[in-house]
């Protein structure tokens, strides 16, 4: 059974008995999960109970006693002539997204990097996977949220794990995604409704040429699997003087296989989630195995529960590349947020202004 609570400024209100549908979703590229809430609205019906749904209030949605999400309202839609008003709320990613900062970091892990940000902005940090490398760069005028995904990119780059930003309620947790504990079977007959899967060769590469400075191809990569099948569909990469880009290359190889796009619609299990596995088996598309979840889309309308997942046979993180390597005449304090608006930065010989947009969690 679902309940909605709302804790507004003009006081408490369950949104359940209003709300005629729930939209919870996450995608592995977005940094924050949305909760959706169609509710009643009935300006000239005094029998009809309201709520406070203006923007800032803090809304908790719980399936059975679990809380499955706590966040903001961020917007509210309200047309003339309807009943009912468009809520969507955000969870706490939303401060990670919107909150900017400038830094130093001269040697501090992704975790360690992580749990200052949190403390810098109000945030509590939770469970935070070690990424194994200390890391040195700037940031200027980035998010929260790209300053923690980057540091955690470069630990991927360098273990091969892939990490993924989460919240358990208030609280900020850094998982490494792998096989999940709780794998669901989605199975045509039982609870799968329905699956699709499209082939494409669109974005492939199967080809890399790295060049130097002078125009000249020093080294050719290839995917000696899907050449032959499709052909050259090259990339180019430059690879100046004493570089070494071959790494970049066989990431390009990696990354840009044959695309596939596979979605599925079943029975709504809040086990299936962003990140974590689903097996399925359906033999008309011939979808047979255990798939990652790339974005998930649950829905509860009319008392039933459904839910629409996009999967990858592959496990993906949302990686980012910010900041820069630090140069010595970098001049803010090792760690330190520039506090003050309007605040300078040394490089060099070049002044910088440095501008923080920070919004407060005060819920």
């Amino acid at each position: 059974m679902l309940s909605i609570l709302l804790t507004a400024q003009s006081g408490s209100y369950d949104l359940t008995p209003l709300t005629s549908q729930v939209t919870w979703e996450g995608d592995y590229q977005r940094g924050a999960r949305t909760l959706t809430l169609l509710t009643a609205a009935a300006p000239y019906d005094s029998t009809l109970p309201s709520a406070d749904l203006s923007p800032g209030g803090a809304v908790q949605l719980y399936e059975d006693g679990r809380l499955l999400f706590s966040g903001t309202i961020i917007s509210r839609e309200r047309v003339t002539g309807g009943s009912t008003i468009t809520v969507t709320c955000y969870d706490k990613g939303f401060y990670l997204l919107k909150n900017q900062g400038m830094y130093q970091f001269t040697g501090q892990s992704p975790e360690a990097i992580t749990r200052q940000l949190c403390g810098d902005f109000g945030i509590t940090a939770g469970n935070l996977a070690p990424g194994g490398i200390l890391i040195r760069r700037n940031f200027i005028g980035v998010t929260l949220y790209r300053i923690i995904m980057t540091a955690y990119t470069l630990a991927a780059e360098q273990n091969g794990k892939a990490y993924a930003i989460r919240f358990s309620g208030d609280v900020l947790d850094v998982a490494e995604i792998e096989k999940s504990s709780e794998t669901l079977l989605l199975e045509g007959g039982v609870n799968l409704q329905s699956a699709s899967m499209s082939d494409s060769i669109d974005q492939t590469v199967t080809q890399v040429q790295l060049y130097d400075s002078g125009g000249r191809v020093v080294q050719t990569l290839q995917n000696d699997e899907l050449l032959p099948l499709y052909g050259a569909l090259q990339r180019t990469i430059r690879q100046p003087d004493g570089e070494d880009k071959t790494a970049e290359a066989e990431k390009l190889l990696r990354d840009y296989p044959l695309g596939q796009t596979i979605t599925v619609e079943a029975l709504g299990d809040v086990r299936c989630i962003t990140g974590s596995t689903v097996a399925v088996r359906e033999p008309y598309t011939g979808l047979c195995g255990l798939f990652w979840i790339k974005t998930d889309r649950h829905q509860w309308k009319g008392g039933q529960h459904y839910m629409k997942l996009s999967l990858s046979y592959k496990r993906l993180m949302d990686e980012q590349e910010a900041g820069s390597l630090p140069r010595p005449s970098y001049t803010v304090p090792s760690g330190s947020p520039a506090a003050d608006s309007g605040g300078t930065a040394s490089f060099g010989t070049q002044k910088y202004a440095v501008y923080i947009e920070r919004v407060n969690m005060t819920r």
